[in-house]
């Protein structure tokens, strides 16, 4: 929440510089071109969400379970097409590190026990986004985006060497998701400056239904949902 708080100040100094009405303004020719690049950088959360079967096993030993929201970062390279006026087409491959945090509470030999397991993501991410902009005010353009992407989570290397004993469940190691979000781009005096929000929702169940354990067997489905906050730079 700070930083996000930290980044509306931005926001808002940035706006009180860019709205002087006796400059300019900035790179008026910008959004003629056909194609641009750029970098994106940033924050993000992974959740998942856990879909238990609707006739479950273990229900005397497993009382609940639940999803913590973890934190972790991403680096992207933005390709940028102009389709029209408005709408440009997007591809931002990149890397999101994140981690996925599972916990399951027990009730076994007359106690409460909690049983977490932590699954390291490392994706390789393949976006590809629609960008519907709203006409430019002076140095101001807030835009909205949809679309989708594929990701391969490198993680899963590392998670096949461990112990198969000792694994609580399995995931797939990849997913395909659908992106929503928003942002606004800032026309600096040499280059672009965005900062944008958005929220991937995993459309794949990722469990490996075929790896049973207590844990595993309680569950039908995990769906991932990562939350990104981004500062682009073009």
């Amino acid at each position: 929440m700070k930083k996000v708080l930290v980044l509306i100040i931005v926001m808002l100094c940035l706006t009180n510089e860019l709205f002087s009405q006796s400059a300019p303004p900035n790179m008026p020719h910008y959004d003629k071109k056909t194609l641009h690049f750029g970098i994106s950088f940033g924050y993000n959360q992974f959740y998942s969400n856990l879909i238990e079967k609707e006739i479950r096993p273990f229900q005397d030993t497993i009382m609940g379970f639940d999803s913590d929201r973890n934190s972790g970062f991403q680096l992207m390279f933005i390709t940028d097409l102009r389709l029209l006026n408005f709408i440009n087409l997007r591809f931002t491959p990149g890397v999101t590190f994140g981690d996925r945090r599972l916990n399951f509470y027990e009730y076994k030999n007359d106690k409460f026990l909690t049983k977490s397991t932590s699954l390291e993501a490392i994706y390789v991410e393949l976006p590809l986004e629609f960008k519907i902009r709203s006409k430019r005010w002076r140095d101001i353009r807030p835009y909205l985006i949809a679309g989708g992407k594929y990701a391969y989570d490198l993680g899963s290397i590392k998670r096949k060497k461990a112990n198969p004993e000792e694994v609580m469940l399995k995931i797939d190691n990849s997913e395909i998701f659908y992106t929503l979000g928003a942002g606004v781009d800032f026309y600096l005096p040499y280059f672009k400056f965005g900062i944008e929000l958005k929220t991937s929702f995993g459309l794949t169940n990722i469990l490996v239904p075929e790896h049973h354990t207590m844990y595993s067997d309680v569950l039908d489905k995990i769906k991932t949902q990562v939350f990104y906050i981004n500062l682009t730079f073009e």
